[in-house]
């Protein structure tokens, strides 16, 4: 099963799971694995089915009422989820995993009049207050398109109706967030849309991750709330999806053909996206996939300013490679001025800075790493051009009054670039500081350097747990809630990344911290899904310490992922034999 899930054969895995399902005698590792693959489909009357079979042959056992609770309220019976989580709750007071479970429950069964979804899960993404608006003329598609808004910017109505004017419907759902009213906004589409207003503002990739769990047809793509989608976007996603694509890029075009300022400003963000670009040399971003591609390999990661398609593009790897087809079009509304362009360059640039090989590097204050970025404005520029002359075919009387308005931009975004690594230098510096003062006993001191640090380098992991552990370490009134601030934006900035993850997984063990560690694990089964190492780690964190609730939890998420894990099977061999004999 796992062998053809990874190769792409997702009806092969499918169907052994069934057939598992339905076996008289089976290992409880083979039931988890094939649960976990019948979930990952959305197979979920199979997956309940299964858990049941699996509760029956070791009623013992935590993992398959654990698990069934979860299916019986993705499926909509409110009542027996509650009724089977109660139970669970009743039999292990302390479990912070059983009583997640159990909170989510019972947001799920306060479900909204009306409306499509499954269950509440996209409110895991976020703290805080939440609307849902259901229209009554949601359309049933093969499609769900997620329109992200930020303030209810007024552009989300032009990004609406472009997808109400297209030749195929889709299910679009709407995810603002930061404040604004969408609803009055879209009011004259409202009976069309859904409508998720979240008072927290959320980065990209975390709007995304509500979207999809806020949809329901099998496919998903997204769409800017600053964006248009050109005719026959929908009609061309769709036939390549029906064509056997995992995922289908988007190319961009510029709003204005004839501003110069527009096409300048397209060239500079998205001209290795535009539909003339041969299909070898396509950026392939603004992709949708089948919805069982985020349960395969997880979700947006929700804690990144820019960028958090091409971290679940690293996650893909060769696994998922986005169609091309310069049929789908996304219009990107242009800047308003230059002046505009090139602030907007200039913050991307700052932004980027993080992702620069010289971020690691002690100071950018150096001439080459000047003249460095000096060549790289040039080249970027020149690439540009390129571009526009060889492949957009732009009349040359025009390449000099874009190239006025390139090149300043470029300098701009490698300005921005060496102000952004002069912050994360200073950042560096006072995390450094930090510790010197922390080895000096200076709690206070300590604390305010590794803060300071953190404002400058917000999604730098060590800086983060450093903060946490500084302020657990002095312990006055405040400091509790401000390092659960820390650590619960740590596990965000480690849930993506196997080797942060158990870095940060042992971290949490070493200081006692088990209940953040079990949870982290919890996290990890949607974030990371077919990651083994982490629930290994947490499992023989929980033998250690004599929590055998948290080990069956944490053991058998290791098996669904690895059925060979040799350090596990032997103690759940051995924890189901003991429940055989006892039965017996």
């Amino acid at each position: 099963m796992l062998a053809s899930l990874r190769a792409g054969k997702r009806q092969v895995a499918l169907d052994h799971a069934r057939q598992l399902a339905t076996a008289d005698v089976s290992y409880p590792h083979s039931l988890a694995l094939a649960g976990r693959i019948l979930e990952i489909g959305g197979c979920w009357e199979d997956a309940e089915g299964l858990y049941g079979h699996m509760a029956a042959m070791a009623p013992e056992l935590i993992y398959p009422r654990y698990r069934l609770c979860a299916v019986l309220a993705e499926r909509g019976q409110d009542a027996a989820a509650a009724e089977l989580t109660g139970s669970l709750v009743r039999q292990f007071p302390s479990n912070p995993r059983i009583a997640a479970l159990a909170e989510w429950v019972g947001r799920s069964t306060q479900r909204d009049a009306g409306a499509l979804l499954p269950s509440r899960r996209w409110r895991r993404w976020f703290e805080g207050e939440a609307s849902l608006h259901e229209g009554e003329a949601v359309a049933r598609s093969k499609l769900a398109v997620v329109v992200i808004g930020f303030r209810a910017q007024p552009g989300l109505v032009q990004a609406v109706s472009s997808l109400l004017e297209q030749d195929e419907e889709a299910e679009i759902v709407v995810v603002n967030s930061g404040g604004g009213d969408p609803k009055s906004l879209l009011a004259d589409h409202a009976d069309r849309l859904r409508i998720l207003n979240i008072r927290q503002p959320l980065y990209a990739g975390a709007a995304r991750n509500v979207g999809i769990d806020a949809s329901v047809a099998p496919h998903v793509a997204f769409l800017a709330g600053d964006c248009r989608a050109r005719p026959g976007w929908i009609r061309a996603r769709l036939a390549a999806h029906g064509r056997g694509a995992r995922g289908v890029a988007s190319a961009i075009v510029p709003s204005d053909l004839d501003s110069d300022l527009a096409v300048a400003a397209h060239l500079c963000l998205f001209g290795a996206r535009s539909p003339q670009v041969p299909p070898t040399q396509a950026l392939r971003y603004g992709a949708s996939y089948d919805r069982h591609v985020f349960g395969q390999f997880g979700y947006f990661h929700p804690a990144l300013r820019i960028s958090e398609d091409t971290d679940l593009a690293r996650r893909l790897g060769k696994q998922v490679h986005p169609a091309w087809d310069p049929r789908v079009q996304t219009e990107h509304a242009a800047p308003s001025g230059r002046l505009r362009f090139w602030a907007e360059m200039f913050g991307r640039g700052r932004r980027a800075a993080r992702y620069h090989p010289a971020r690691d590097q002690r100071s950018p204050w150096r001439a080459d790493l000047v003249g460095e970025l000096i060549e790289g404005a040039r080249q970027r520029a020149g690439t540009a051009l390129r571009i526009a002359r060889d492949m957009l075919k732009v009349a040359p009387q025009r390449l000099g009054s874009i190239r006025s308005r390139l090149a300043p931009a470029s300098v701009s975004y490698g300005a921005g670039l060496f102000v952004g690594l002069v912050g994360l230098h200073r950042a560096g510096r006072a995390h450094r500081k930090s510790r010197d003062c922390r080895a000096r006993g200076e709690m206070s001191r300590a604390i305010r350097y590794a803060e300071r640090a953190h404002r400058r380098d917000p999604e730098n992991l060590a800086i983060r747990l450093d903060c946490a552990e500084l302020l657990l370490a002095r312990g006055e009134v405040e400091d509790g809630a401000r390092a659960a601030v820390h650590l619960d934006a740590a596990a965000w900035l480690a849930a993506f990344h196997g080797g942060r993850l158990v870095g940060m997984a042992d971290w949490l063990v070493a200081r006692r911290l088990h209940d953040r560690a079990w949870m982290l694990g919890e996290i990890a089964t949607f974030t990371l899904p077919a990651e083994t190492l982490i629930h290994e780690r947490l499992a023989q964190a929980a033998e250690a310490i004599g929590d055998p609730a948290a080990f069956e939890l944490a053991a058998f998420d290791a098996m669904a992922r690895d059925p060979a894990a040799p350090p596990l099977r032997p103690c759940l061999d051995a924890i189901y034999e003991a429940a055989s004999s006892a039965r017996g």
